[in-house]
């Protein structure tokens, strides 16, 4: 074997692990897509057909990670510092991980009404999904795509700072309207959640900056 087929054999391997990457989004934006209609529907058992979509979902996001793992530690080469390459997979793993929480929620403590603050995070949530699907897509090539990289990650972060606004408004509206006590914890611990979930989106798209900086 010549010297530069040598070196491209291993160039080749930085490739595999965005695949992985764009099939843990794939699954993120299903999983938001089914918690949205989750929370659209009144009939239990619709919603625990959905929930298990979400938790298939969640579990084939948990063997991509490890098959991410496994290859991560016999790579030499990488498409960028193998911290990175791991923290993206665990952060993109932990978004699966808060959706499934989310869908486990509404399961479980069977709220009587859905909110509108509810449906218009799960939107959000759904929105982050597919824009982090989008910068994934783009993620091999970061010099040609720093711009539209960066400006999805700012509209991720922009999003989360609107769901934190209707979180704020949410609880207080809550606290103030609500004289069902049972209701309240219900509701408040959902949101709650939902709320947790787009911290957990930014951050994957903080990650991802972090990476675009290092590479410019």
């Amino acid at each position: 074997m010549s010297f530069n087929r040598f070196l491209q054999f291993f160039v080749t391997k930085e490739t595999k692990f965005f695949p992985i990457y764009i099939k843990q989004t794939e699954l993120l934006v299903h999983a938001t897509k089914t918690l949205l209609e989750m929370i659209k529907v009144d009939n239990y058992e619709e919603r625990k057909l959905l929930g298990r979509q979400i938790k298939k979902d969640e579990t084939d996001g948990d063997e991509l990670f490890r098959n991410l793992y496994k290859m991560l530690n016999i790579t030499f080469i990488t498409p960028f510092d193998r911290e990175d390459v791991n923290e993206l997979a665990a952060n993109l793993d932990d978004c699966l991980d808060i959706i499934d929480d989310c869908s486990k929620n509404i399961l479980m403590y069977q709220p009587k009404r859905i909110d509108s603050q509810l449906i218009e995070t799960a939107n959000y949530l759904h929105e982050c999904a597919m824009l982090l699907h989008e910068i994934i897509k783009k993620l091999e090539f970061i010099s040609l795509n720093h711009n539209e990289i960066i400006d999805n990650c700012d509209k991720i972060k922009h999003i989360e700072h609107v769901i934190d606004g209707i979180y704020s408004d949410y609880i207080s509206n809550l606290f103030n309207s609500e004289t069902d006590y049972i209701e309240l914890v219900k509701n408040k611990n959902i949101v709650e959640t939902f709320e947790s979930a787009s911290d957990i989106l930014k951050n994957v798209s903080d990650t991802i900056r972090t990476i675009v900086i290092k590479k410019s």
